[in-house]
């Protein structure tokens, strides 16, 4: 059997790549959320401003999961990896939000709903972080009509991005819509509702009491192997190792998510894969999207191409003349996909 602790994106696509793998052991998830398995990125957005339900944003409906010999167990916690009668263990335990005395977190399904029917009879917000889920949380409340003041303690939104051109053209579009953007800012004003969105912690407690290696996430190969054999990790809570890049990273990203579990439900099954892709995420605000692909790390210098307020733009991070990285607004496909091989070949130059 295999038993997943962990109820999200990654488990679902574990089990997902498992069985078109042709896996057949039966497989068992534990999960503390009260819903089966469903996609982040849609809280924030279109959830929050009532254009989506709950059952939009599950990854499969709850029948699938028995369709496909899955053993769901909603509402259900794991105290210590010893409980899990299971050949194979994969923690797929993902991240918890940072907590802000006085303000609500925003992370799970029911944080979204709770959100969203607060805005109803809300005047005036405050949300605090630059980050993907401070600015997306605040571009959905203004265009729910709600006044939104966002307290941002770095110089700019995004700042983790590294990518001041398009930052300030967020900055404008946030501006122009109506929310008092305050930069360099830790005072929060009152407001009828207050929301952070700090960042998250990974949730990696029952990796440390069982004696695996924690390090900014649970520690495992490219294979999303442990040291101790049978246990694997994915999804926010792990530490990986990126062989594109050369070095251990851990990454919070819908898509990382996704990639980790169909890789490791493969590998379970058998096939001789392991993580090989560069890594990217994306963000929406105010109908304005972007993706960014790869990592900005050690960068020395950096090129803009076109205008992030045209909608129109790349820009790339280079590292000792190669692209390591980019963030991107308004390009096709052919153009991301050919950016990624760029990235690819630059990362493997520099290594």
């Amino acid at each position: 059997m295999i038993g997943i602790v962990g109820g999200g994106l990654a488990a679902a696509k574990l089990v997902e790549g498992y069985r078109e793998a042709g896996g057949e052991e039966p497989i068992t998830i534990w999960s503390a959320d009260p819903h089966g398995p469903y996609h982040r990125p849609p809280l924030s957005k279109r959830l929050l401003r009532g254009e989506a339900e709950p059952a939009d944003a599950l990854v499969h409906p709850l029948e699938w999961y028995a369709e496909h010999d899955v053993d769901l167990r909603l509402g259900e916690t794991v105290d210590s990896l010893d409980d899990v009668r299971a050949g194979t263990i994969v923690l797929a335990s993902g991240a918890r939000p940072r907590e802000l005395p006085g303000a609500s977190t925003f992370r799970r399904l029911d944080d979204s709903l709770a959100l969203r029917e607060r805005a109803r009879g809300a005047e005036t917000a405050v949300v605090i972080g630059g980050g993907v889920i401070g600015c997306e949380i605040t571009a959905s409340l203004t265009q729910l009509g709600v006044r939104v003041t966002q307290v941002v303690r770095e110089p700019m939104v995004f700042a983790n991005l590294q990518a001041p051109p398009l930052s300030e053209s967020l900055h404008e579009v946030y501006r122009e819509r109506g929310v008092d953007l305050r930069l360099g800012a830790t005072e929060v004003p009152d407001a009828d509702i207050t929301v952070a969105g700090i960042g998250v912690v990974p949730n990696v407690e029952l990796a440390q009491a069982a004696g695996l290696e924690v390090r900014s996430g649970i520690v495992v190969d490219d294979r999303f192997a442990t040291a101790r054999p049978g246990v694997h990790a994915i999804g926010d809570a792990a530490e990986f190792f990126d062989p594109v890049f050369n070095r251990f990273r851990r990454i919070e990203h819908w898509s990382n998510a996704a990639y980790h579990g169909t890789t490791l439900g493969r590998i379970l099954a058998g096939a001789d894969e392991r993580y090989d892709i560069v890594s990217a995420f994306f963000s929406e605000e105010f109908g304005r999207s972007f993706r960014y692909f790869g990592d900005p790390t050690g960068h020395d210098r950096t090129v803009l191409d076109g205008d992030f307020g045209e909608e129109d733009a790349v820009f790339r991070f280079l590292r000792g003349g190669a692209v390591i990285c980019a963030a991107v607004m308004g390009q096709d496909e052919e153009t991301e996909a050919a950016l990624k091989e760029e990235i690819r070949a630059g990362a493997a130059s520099v290594a």
